[in-house]
């Protein structure tokens, strides 16, 4: 009887302990795993062996796998390459998928994220073995959107397949996340980019206002309109309208928002005939899609018609890691308006990251606009963000504090641990303290961590630290040593 032959899978990574623990995890699901750890090594193994499938690191030393990916795609057409990295951004899932990357996976990933990349791969890989495809590669999105969590990363993933689209798009968030700037990313990096993007916030107008905002009116529609109107619709033909905040109009205007959709023709107020309209919908709203279907407050017609694309944005307090990225990228533009030279201290970025931003990306941005601003000195501290009275963020409504000793030798020197906590969260105050506790020194932190200084760069790595920002006393041995 005859067996199936497996698939193989390359793995191209430069970081051994990775790349083995993906092996074993590709290698249980039935797959062979090979490994590479430079784009030579990988051009090496696809000429030695049948590869299936390519998982490449975005980032190999201190070279880009985009080079890799470009000779694969040129050379084996027909291996589909999965781009996985741990420094997600737009710019390179679009880059990914402009190169025409098959995938784009943030580290860390689930397992089952990774096994079903690999089985869509594989289905992709049997559909066009002896066929040619042309598919034109969307562009690269440029954007200023910041976060390499792998929520934010599968958020880019979303709008770099969805923006060369004409898909209605249906954006959720809190307040603050960032929503018209994914609208912006989906506008930029479509056939329509060259064409106008409006933006309507539909809770800031009343039923009768909107209506007349986006469909237009003719002169005499009712008292005070004086000339003919061409609304939004019509101004912004070609191009992108943002409805935001959608889910705050009333019923009977989203009856007239549905037939739009449908007929693609609007009728501005007082219109004896409708008028043809080309453009691209995306709508937004700060509440979750199944609280506006339980609600009934909004038509699930339109809702269904939105709705073509989803994209979910994460609130600030679940993508914590990040935070201190989000302070350097306000840091720079607030520096650089105010000619200023301000830097946020380490314990400073800690404490800010152990907040709950109800305001999310907004307020944060908000806070350090602000503290540049009053500041005296040019170093951030935890005092200059005093003014937004910030909670420490909390996973439960019971939360009690605990002082926990940063070393038993010395029981005065203690750090805050606010319950509940994650694991992560813990490890992450505890380490801050201890480098604290030794004026930076590395090393000492180590040993009294009871690690070695390689599992301390590679925790602080996972954790989000930067140690190089930490280090204000001289280390005692230049060597690193491996656990």
């Amino acid at each position: 009887m005859s067996t199936k032959p497996r698939k193989t899978v390359l793995i191209v990574d430069d970081d051994p302990e990775f790349s083995l623990v993906t092996k074993t995890l590709i290698e249980v699901e039935g797959f062979t795993a090979c490994l590479a750890a430079t784009g030579a090594d990988a051009s090496q193994r696809c000429r030695e062996l049948a590869i299936d499938v390519v998982l490449l690191d975005w980032v190999l030393g201190n070279s880009s796998g985009l080079n890799v990916l470009r000779e694969m795609v040129q050379s084996y057409p027909q291996v589909p390459v999965i781009v996985i990295t741990g420094h997600g951004s737009m710019e390179s899932a679009a880059e990914a998928i402009h190169e025409a990357a098959f995938d784009y996976i943030g580290k860390p990933f689930a397992a089952s994220e990774l096994i079903a990349a690999l089985r869509r791969a594989l289905e992709w890989r049997a559909q066009i073995i002896g066929h040619s495809s042309d598919a034109v590669p969307p562009p690269p999105v440029l954007t200023s959107i910041v976060g390499k969590s792998p929520s934010m990363v599968a958020v880019y993933r979303m709008i770099a397949r969805v923006a060369p689209t004409d898909s209605t798009v249906f954006i959720a968030g809190e307040s603050g996340t960032g929503k018209e700037l994914v609208a912006r990313a989906l506008h930029d990096n479509s056939r329509r980019a060259k064409r106008p993007f409006t933006a309507v916030n539909c809770g800031a107008f009343t039923e009768s206002l909107l209506e007349s905002e986006l469909f237009g009116h003719m002169r005499g529609a009712f008292s005070g309109a004086q000339s003919n109107h061409r609304g939004v619709f019509e101004t912004a033909s070609g191009g992108t309208i943002f409805l935001d905040e959608i889910s705050e109009t009333s019923s009977a205007f989203q009856v007239k928002l549905l037939r739009v959709l449908q007929e693609g023709e609007i009728r501005p107020v007082g219109a004896a005939e409708a008028r043809r309209v080309d453009v691209r919908v995306v709508a937004a709203t700060n509440r979750r899609i199944p609280e506006l279907l339980k609600s009934g407050q909004f038509r699930q017609d339109l809702l269904y018609r939105l709705s073509v694309i989803n994209i979910e944005l994460p609130p600030l307090r679940e993508r914590r890691e990040d935070i201190h990225l989000l302070v350097d990228h306000f840091l720079h533009r607030v520096n650089t308006r105010l000619e200023r030279k301000a830097i946020a201290a380490p314990e400073t970025l800690a404490w800010l990251s152990s907040l709950n931003w109800p305001g999310n990306v907004r307020e944060l941005e908000n806070a350090v606009e602000r503290a540049v601003t009053l500041n005296i000195g040019g170093r951030l501290m935890p005092e200059d963000f005093s003014q937004f009275a910030l909670t420490p963020m909390t996973n439960s409504v019971e939360s009690s504090e605990v002082l926990i000793s940063a070393n038993e030798a010395h029981p005065g020197e203690k750090w805050l641990c606010r319950l509940p906590m994650t694991l992560d969260e813990v490890e992450r105050a505890h380490i801050m303290a201890t480098l604290r506790f030794t004026r930076g020194n590395k090393l000492r932190a180590a040993e009294l961590l009871g690690i070695g200084r390689y599992s301390l760069y590679r925790k602080a790595r996972r954790l989000g630290l930067n140690l190089a920002d930490l280090a204000s006393a001289p280390e005692e041995n230049d060597e690193i040593p491996i656990d």
